[in-house]
Parts: C-alpha cells; structure tokens; sequence
C-alpha cells in the first residue's frame, strides 16, 4: 500500500512539473532572453526569417507544421516574429502596451528577406531593449492566438 501511495504522488508530480505553465494548455518558449507562453500547437522555430544584423531575429513561433518554404505562410498558418534593435544611446521605443486584437492586416515583408503575408507590426521597449514584433495571421483564430503569444512575452534586462 505505501508503495502504491509513493507511485501515485510521485507520477503526480512528474506529470504536474513536467506541464506546469501558468495557463492550461500552454507552455514556455524561450530564446535570447525572452520568454513567452505559447498555446500546445505553436511552438519555437529556428528558421532564419530575417537576414538583418540590426534588427536581429530574437525569436520566432510559429502553429505551421515543418518548414515554412519561401517563408510564405499558408491561409492558417500563424507566426511571431521578434526582432531586437541594436541601438547605442538612443532613446528607444515606447513602452510595450497590451494587444487588445490585432489591427487591420496588410501586407508585410520582403526586408531582409522577411517571410510575406498579411499581418501587423508593433514597436516596442521592454527592459532597455528595443522590439519589432511581427504578427502574420490571416485567420482570426490564429490572429487570437498570435495576440496571446504576442501579450505573455517576459523580456530579461540585457
């Protein structure tokens, strides 16, 4: 019996830690110092989408499925696209602000070899680092998702 009892909680725990997020059905993607609760079908990307030095791709997630060819995004394809300003001693951009929904789409990409698609960019400053945040998403759904994503994000001070 104190076995089973020791099975039990420590399979409890096993299962609760590996999960643990601070939202159901989410968990963390992180990279450069930046850190974001994604829903389970999104997840962290490693492909290259921007070829720029300053500003440098940060992170990226994504729902597509394999590699995004040509960088363009099918109709229900999702992405989050963060890069980061390196600047000296300027100013910076304004604070991050809440995504209430995404704006009007329209078209972006081509800089910097940029995925195209339809979606809307944010400028932002969190922790002394300056952000662009592009948002690809033409379905509303994703276009939820992505504002989700985009609203979790956690910024270390570099």
């Amino acid at each position: 019996m104190q076995k089973l009892a020791l099975a039990t909680c420590v399979s409890a725990a096993l299962v609760f830690a590996s999960g643990a997020s601070t939202a159901a059905g989410t968990h963390v993607v992180r990279m450069n110092g930046v850190r974001a609760l994604a829903p389970r079908d999104w997840h962290f990307t490693n492909e290259v989408f921007s070829t720029c030095v300053s500003p440098s791709q940060t992170l990226a997630i994504t729902n597509a499925r394999g590699l995004i060819p040509d960088a363009e995004l099918s109709k229900n394809d999702g992405l989050v696209l963060l890069l980061e300003a390196k600047r000296i001693g300027s100013k910076g951009f304004a604070p991050r602000r809440i995504v209430r929904a995404l704006p009007s789409s329209s078209a972006m990409g081509g800089c910097c070899d940029m995925p195209e698609g339809r979606g809307a960019e944010f400028l932002f400053r969190d922790h002394g680092r300056d952000f662009y945040a592009f948002v690809y998403a033409r379905e509303p759904s994703v276009a939820r998702a992505a504002v989700t994503i985009l609203n979790t994000l956690r910024v270390e001070d570099r």
